[in-house]
């Protein structure tokens, strides 16, 4: 006799878990369950640290503090990441000096340094800034929260996520991604008296040679909403049921992209051969 297998205990779910779970059962569960410990992505720490650049000086700037020069801010941060992480990062084909010399020539560039300044906050009456907003939602049938948490919420309502890619986003990319209509849904859920419109906005900032940056705005409808509660609860199912299908044919199964590779599809592959 088949013994079923055992639900695992999860007290929430967020965006990035119901996206893993949608990309791969497997790699969900050796991040959630297994817990299997795995080196940074030198890009993914690159990305932090670009992300903590400009909410270093958003918040310099919104709390009327002189913020220093950009490139300033990115030396300092760079070498904290390093410190804290340095240790446990996968370098792959980087290393930690090309990559802080990718940040200083993005933010020595005048398109990069204008879409950051040209950013602003809202700030309640009572001073507090929409950085790095957390937001829960309560979806129906799933007994956990969802949560998540919003790089930026403008002074006109409107949230937004940052981004560092290699390459420019098109609007299609950015229309077709589930991330903000999350962000949204628990806004609109919580009572959030601003943007009804349901706007959203991503500042996509490449590392390229010649680095660019875009601010991409789309609209979700409500009617969306229903759409996404089934989607979460449909995960929350496979999540409760103990449902791990591995899922090879996604552009994540590789050893390039999947930090698991080694463990799952390509051992198979090696004791296969």
């Amino acid at each position: 006799m088949t013994t079923p297998p055992t639900a695992p205990s999860v007290s929430r779910l967020s965006y990035s878990s119901t996206s893993a779970y949608l990309t791969c059962g497997r790699l969900w569960k050796f991040r959630y369950v297994d817990k299997i410990p795995v080196a940074t992505g030198a890009r993914m720490l690159f990305g932090s640290a670009f992300h903590d650049v400009i909410e270093a000086h958003l918040r310099a700037i919104a709390e009327g503090r002189e913020s220093p020069p950009l490139t300033e801010i990115w030396d300092r941060e760079w070498a904290r990441k390093l410190k804290r992480e340095g240790d446990h990062v996968d370098w792959g084909g980087d290393t930690p000096e090309d990559l802080r010399l990718t940040g200083v020539r993005m933010l020595e560039t005048a398109e990069v340094v204008e879409t950051i300044e040209g950013i602003s906050p809202l700030v309640s009456p009572y001073g507090r800034m929409y950085i790095e907003e957390w937001v829960k939602m309560k979806v129906p049938g799933v007994p956990v929260p969802v949560v998540g948490c919003i790089d930026i919420i403008s002074d006109d309502g409107v949230p937004g996520d940052f981004k560092s890619t290699s390459w420019p986003w098109s609007e299609e990319k950015a229309r077709s991604e589930l991330q903000p209509l999350f962000y949204l849904a628990s806004l609109r859920q919580q009572g959030f008296p601003h943007n009804e419109e349901m706007r959203f906005r991503h500042y996509v900032f490449t590392t390229s040679d010649e680095p660019t940056s875009q601010v991409i705005e789309t609209q979700r409808d409500p009617d969306e909403i229903p759409f996404l509660f089934d989607l979460v609860r449909e995960v929350w199912r496979g999540i409760s049921a103990g449902v791990f299908v591995p899922n090879p044919n996604t552009w994540k199964c590789s050893p390039d992209y999947c930090e698991y590779w080694g463990i799952c599809r390509g051992k198979a592959l090696e004791e296969g051969g």
